[in-house]
Parts: C-alpha cells; sequence; structure tokens
C-alpha cells in the first residue's frame, strides 16, 4: 500500500503528489514519515526563529524612531 501526500513548492502552492512507501515494509515507511516529520518541524521552527528575529528589528526601529523624534532618551 502507498501513501501519498502533496509537498509543499518554495512559492507556497502545492505540488504533485508523491508516493510514500511504495514496496517499503510498514516498519520502512513509518521510518521515512518520521524523517519527513522532523523536517518540516525543524522548518517550523526556523520560520518561527525569522519571526521572532523580525519582530525584534521591528521593535528597534521604532525606539530608533521615536528617539528621533526626542521621546525617548
Amino acid at each position: 500500500m502507498a501513501l501519498e501526500y502533496k509537498q509543499r513548492e518554495s512559492d507556497g502552492s502545492m505540488g504533485q503528489p508523491v508516493k510514500v512507501g511504495t514496496g517499503l515494509r510498514i516498519d520502512e515507511q513509518v521510518s521515512s514519515l518520521g524523517e519527513q516529520l522532523a523536517q518540516e518541524k525543524i522548518k517550523g521552527i526556523q520560520k518561527d526563529l525569522l519571526i521572532n528575529s523580525l519582530g525584534e528589528t521591528v521593535t528597534q526601529l521604532k525606539l530608533e524612531v521615536m528617539a528621533l523624534k526626542g521621546g525617548v532618551s
């Protein structure tokens, strides 16, 4: 039994179906899916870190603008 999923493209759209586990034993299928899950979790963590970094940058820029306007020393 082969599982299919659609891989997300770099532009965010959904790509062509990808078969997972064709000809693999159930433990190999589980291992393969586990690896894919780990990769997706890493991507999520990287996105979170980027979002946090951008938020810090925006906050710093706001403080700098306020200082230039004389609101904060």
